[in-house]
């Protein structure tokens, strides 16, 4: 048995979940007046979930055994009070008057993390896991197919091969704790796509019935739960730092393999588990999730294919329609648990959905269109509250919910100005809405900016940790989404002076977003995708400013000197997809400026990106067969999108109407 970690948090910041300066006493208790309870020791001599968790972890509750006789082809028939939230469709979690407002959400009761084979399941297993799996080390079985069915001929040698397999890539428990740990302190603010406290209950119990204390046993355990997990795991090893994967005893050449291997055994746990016809918010979560880990991966396009078969599924389970409803929202201290427990899974789905709109409405500039419509949902925006026991937090206080919220009100900016360039029919109109919403975006980055993100104001003790990551992700986003505001005219801009407030107005974003990735960054901050994304949008603009500048013009060298920066950063990050392709297209577009010899605005329309830029769509990328990454499988890549939707920049768009390849630009884009 692995030996018990040493406490560094105090026990008070642990029923928190805040983060604790581990000193003794720590300044949170000495904030809260409470220096004399600050210590590492749990009451009694050892942590007790029934006196020291806000939610017990209650096995019957949480996960019911489910009867034997049930088909592996029928999963519906789950208790009724199994599932994320214990005892929420179960006696006393609602009255009879409440069953009906309760109902939307009486499909979204997912299944517990176990699953329970029939004993002909089982004799199957058991007869072709040792045939399958004993002819080598199962890297090369065929096991992530989205085509692997779950029924008929073969159906249960394949789950006992993918089982298998998933096993394999499974690490200590001490590792995963450190991941999941890792993910619900530095990742889950930025997407909230999970109940953390919920899903640490619900793993505490899978461990609570193994033998083994060193390893999770996959056997059995519950195919949509188990790739949410899988998810989970995959975002903390993507986004996190090289310093604490050494840390942690992972190789950079390691966590690279891991990553990707994590990613593709989530997506197969849902294809296994029958994730589109078994609809449950384990699957919706664990797609939302994959967010963190897909777009450094080199996986967008098919995250893309994924969020759209969620929202299906968010829909049929009822998400788009929480509206706000006094009955079972409101809740304070005198409310039962059956109470916090349906406000919890509320609240949850209305996360979730606001993740899925977020999601659909950044990708707008880059698809065209998008498949949500803010007209055809009724659910509201997630609430401020104690993500422990659900009472009303003030406004002013930074909850998980906050940055979500946040992002949900850019991305609607984002859906009204597409709207409005569509309802406009000449040049003029259109851009004097480009100019109209320009002005919304900074009136919602400053006026409708909440206190605690402003980075003026001072940085509150008590707040989370990651209010500052929080700030320096909005300062990037703000100045991206006011270059995708502009995004039809930016080439235009460089030659026709009608549109020169683009230009300055770009320009002057680009160089917001490329001065604060230069800032000193916490080495134990979250390292996540938009930050190299954006910036490689930010140094495409300045690109183009230096294509239309003189050698003489002084601009010229400090516009130059950032996209060097830019690329020196980029070529940092050597496991991420949008890194090392940003990096590589960067250096050839300054490479064509190096070369050329040329008068300011007659250079772009000669350029021949047909021979240099587009060869960046087939450079290996580290999930492919990048240096000093060996065993990666080789692929072609010649279609590919050079970067993920939310960038704005679609292969067409980024090599033909903006970088100058064909020279006329569709101003209704």
């Amino acid at each position: 048995m692995a030996k018990p970690r040493a406490r560094k948090t105090c026990t008070e910041c642990s029923l928190r979940r805040q983060q604790c300066d581990r000193q003794l006493p720590c300044g949170r208790c000495v904030k809260r007046g409470i220096p004399d309870k600050c210590q590492l020791y749990w009451e009694g001599g050892r942590y007790d979930p029934a006196k020291h968790r806000a939610y017990p972890s209650k096995q019957r509750q949480l996960r019911p055994t489910p009867p034997v006789n049930r088909t592996r082809g029928n999963r519906a028939d789950q208790s009724p009070g199994c599932g994320l939230l214990p005892g929420l469709a179960g006696p006393g979690a609602a009255t009879s008057s409440e069953a009906a407002e309760v109902g939307q959400l009486a499909r979204s009761n997912v299944p517990c993390p176990r699953y329970v084979f029939t004993p002909y399941e089982q004799a199957r297993l058991r007869k072709s896991t040792t045939a399958e799996v004993a002819g080598g080390n199962g890297i090369n079985l065929s096991i992530f197919s989205s085509t692997a069915s779950a029924s008929g001929s073969g159906a249960y040698a394949t789950a006992a091969a993918h089982e298998a397999f998933l096993q394999m890539l499974l690490p200590s428990l001490d590792h995963i704790w450190k991941l999941v740990d890792y993910h619900e302190v530095y990742l889950l603010w930025y997407h909230c796509c999970y109940h953390g406290p919920t899903f640490r209950s619900e793993l505490e119990s899978v461990i609570a019935e193994q033998e083994d204390k060193t390893t999770l046993n996959v056997s059995r355990l519950h195919l949509r739960w188990l790739a949410l997990l899988f998810s989970i795991m995959a975002g903390s090893l993507t986004c996190t730092s090289d310093r604490r994967l050494r840390e942690w005893g992972f190789s950079k050449s390691e966590a690279v393999k891991l990553s990707m291997q994590w990613y593709k055994a989530a997506i197969s746990s849902l294809n296994h588990g029958e994730w589109t016809s078994d609809h449950d918010m384990y699957s919706v979560q664990a797609v939302t999730t994959l967010t963190m880990s897909a777009h450094s991966l080199g996986r967008s396009a098919e995250l893309s294919v994924l969020l759209g078969a969620a929202t299906k599924i968010a829909q049929s389970l009822g998400l788009d329609r929480l509206d706000y409803k006094p009955a079972l929202d409101d809740i304070d201290e005198n409310s039962s648990k059956a109470q916090q427990d349906r406000v919890l899974r509320r609240e949850l789905g209305r996360k979730l959905w606001s993740q899925l709109c977020v999601q659909d409405w950044m990708s707008l500039p880059f698809a065209g269109s998008h498949n949500i419509d803010p007209s055809h949902f009724t659910t509201t925006r997630p609430s401020s509250r104690n993500h422990l026991t659900m009472e009303p937090f003030p406004t002013t206080f930074p909850t998980y919910i906050s940055y979500g919220n946040y992002l949900f009100d850019i991305a609607k900016l984002v859906v009204q100005h597409r709207k409005a360039m569509l309802q406009s029919t000449t040049p003029f109109t259109k851009y004097q809405h480009v100019l109209h919403y320009d002005t919304q975006m900074r009136d919602l980055a400053t006026k409708g900016m909440p206190r605690y993100f402003h980075v003026v104001e001072p940085v509150d003790a008590l707040w989370p940790e990651w209010v500052h990551w929080a700030r320096s992700s909005l300062t990037v986003c703000f100045a991206h989404k006011i270059i995708m505001i502009h995004r039809a005219y930016i080439r235009q801009s460089f030659t026709n002076p009608v549109y020169s407030r683009t230009r300055i107005t770009c320009t002057a974003a680009a160089k917001t977003i490329l001065n604060e990735a230069k800032k000193a960054k916490d080495l134990d901050g979250p390292i996540i995708w938009i930050d190299k994304g954006f910036c490689v949008v930010a140094a495409i603009i300045l690109c183009l400013d230096i294509f239309h500048r003189s050698e003489s013009d002084p601009e010229l060298a400090t516009h130059k000197d950032l996209v060097l920066e830019c690329i020196e950063q980029l070529r940092m990050f050597e496991s991420s997809v949008i890194a090392v392709r940003g990096a590589n297209l960067l250096t050839e577009i300054l490479a064509e400026r190096g070369h050329a010899s040329f008068s300011p605005g007659l250079r772009p329309q000669s350029i021949d990106s047909s021979k240099s830029w587009l060869s960046v769509l087939t450079t290996p990328t580290p999930d492919e067969s990048a240096p000093g990454l060996p065993g990666l499988e080789s692929k072609s890549k010649s279609s590919a999108e050079l970067f993920p939707p939310q960038t704005g920049f679609s292969n067409e768009f980024l090599f033909e109407n903006l970088l100058g390849h064909n020279t006329t630009t569709r101003s209704g884009e």
